[in-house]
Parts: C-alpha cells; structure tokens; sequence
C-alpha cells in the first residue's frame, strides 16, 4: 500500500510539473528594427520558413519553402547564393528528397551526427494526422540533385483529444536538436504560450507519441527555434520577439538564464545560431545578422 501511495503522488507531482506556466517580467526596451544585410539570389527561394546552418560542410546553410511548394531543400553561402549542381539548368536549384512529401514543411533541424531533420508539422486548423519528420544525411551541396530520407518519425500530441482541437495549440513551426535528444515547441492560436515536447521515442513502425515538458508564456506565436552545437542554448523567435534561453540542467531550458529582444521586421520564420550571431531568415528572400550581445538579460 505504501509503494501505491508514494508512485501516485509521484505521478501527480509530474502532473503538476508538467502543467507549470513559466513566465518572466520583461524590462522596458526600444523595439529594435531588423535590416537584412543579404538576399538569397534564387527566386525559388520564395518563402524561407527555415535555416539550420551545416556541421559538415564549410559556409553552408539549409533552407526550405512552406507548404505549396515541392519537396526540395536548398544550400547557399553566408551571403545568400545557392549551391547547386553543375548539370543544373541555369534556373534549377536546391536538392529533391525523394521519398518525402511536403503538405507544410515548416522547419529544419540539424545535430552533431551529420543528420538534417525536415520537419512537415504545419497544423495551421489542428486536423493533422498524417504529422512527420524525415531525417536525411546532410547531402553534399555542390553536385547533389536527389537524396532520401533514411528516417521518418511519425508522431502526434497525446494532449489533443480531438480534430481540430480547441483550443487551436497543435501547429508548430519549430523544431531542434540537443544533447542527442529532438524537440519541439507548439505554436499557439489560443493563447501566447508555447509547450516544449521531447521525442521519447521515434520509432519507424509507429505513430509515437511526444512528451511535454513544459510550458513558457512567451507573448506570441513560435515560428522557429534552434540550439547551439552544445546544446547549452535555445533561441526561439516569434513574430515580434527574439528569446535565448541558456540551460542549468539537462533539458530545463525555461528555468535557466534568458535573455530577450523586441523585434520588428518583415515576415520572419527561420532561425539558426552562427558562432555568435544568429541568422534570421524572411519569407521576403532576407538574411539578418544578430549578434547575441544585442539581447538584454530578463532574469
């Protein structure tokens, strides 16, 4: 009897835990404006919702487009030129993934085993059931025009009970990798939260479920993430705001240090760490530099 009491209350201090909303007091600051310092030179390029850079190949960066176009990724310079295959026509670019279907890629992740994470886990009306993430070895961007997925991860919310759900807090449009371990964090309609779900399992052969380990109040809608080589950090963008949270222990990244930026630019849905920067792309072919040291500390 007493081993029943003490597994119940563990399973519900995890429940409690688990329900926790994080949130911070945010200082007064200008709003900062954003100005591109490069454009991608490839129209294809046409509605960037990604960008991981390469830990294979030297001045190599990853982009996609959002849902409607095909399934293609693309590889371009620090300065927005394309990599592309020599037997290419003069206005073919980017690398097809052949066993991949794109209903709405919506990010890219990348980790430190040579691996590039395409992520079709747009849910704008919350009536997905078909939700995926297909793993590719990072392909060699200069005379590669097809490649496949070695992996697919099929997965689902198990908090969403029903399609669509309300409220509407199933999309997501941003998605990383850390410490060997894959992440996501929701994009909400509902409210200005996210919620970070941690791949448990990714098993081929199943629907796997993902488990939330977390939830941040943190003003808007989540249209990108990324973290450092060392996992040590989180940069997560939303439509108005810049957020890196920097973890104390293992993957508790909402109650480390934090530090924020206001923003305002155009369109923006990708984000990647560069050294000591990071790289923002557009959905209007922009790039723009952000030193970290530009972000203020909130805690």
């Amino acid at each position: 009897m007493k081993k029943i009491v003490i597994f119940t209350m563990l399973i519900l201090l995890i429940t409690i835990l688990s329900a926790e909303v994080i949130s911070v007091t945010l200082p007064k600051k200008e709003v900062v404006k954003l100005e591109p310092y490069a454009h991608f030179d490839f129209a294809d390029i046409n509605e960037s919702s990604a960008i991981v850079k390469s830990r294979v190949w030297d001045d190599v960066y990853w982009t996609l487009n959002d849902s409607g176009c095909n399934n293609r990724i693309f590889p371009f310079n620090s300065k927005g030129e394309l990599y592309r295959a020599e037997w290419y026509e003069e206005n073919d670019g980017g690398i097809f993934i052949g066993n991949a279907i794109n209903i709405d890629w919506e990010e890219m992740a990348v980790d430190n085993d040579d691996n590039l994470y395409i992520c079709d886990t747009g849910n704008n009306f919350n009536t997905r059931k078909d939700l995926a993430i297909y793993v590719v070895k990072d392909p060699y961007p200069f005379a590669t025009g097809n490649t496949t997925a070695f992996q697919t991860i099929k997965f689902y919310y198990p908090e969403q009970k029903e399609f669509p759900a309300d409220p509407n807090n199933y999309d997501c449009e941003a998605v990383f990798c850390a410490n060997g371990n894959l992440y996501l964090l929701t994009k909400h309609r509902a409210d200005t939260q996210t919620h970070l779900y941690r791949f448990d399992s990714m098993d081929q052969l199943t629907i796997n479920p993902i488990n939330r380990i977390g939830t941040f109040e943190i003003g808007g809608m989540v249209t990108a993430a990324d973290a450092s080589p060392d996992g040590e950090k989180l940069a997560i963008l939303t439509y108005s705001n810049v957020w890196v949270f920097e973890v104390q222990n293992g993957d508790d990244y909402f109650h480390g240090k934090i530090s924020w930026l206001p923003i305002k630019a155009n369109q923006c849905e990708a984000v990647c760490f560069d050294g000591d920067d990071l790289i923002i792309t557009s959905e209007q072919m922009e790039l723009i530099k952000l030193p970290l040291t530009e972000l203020i500390p909130v805690n």
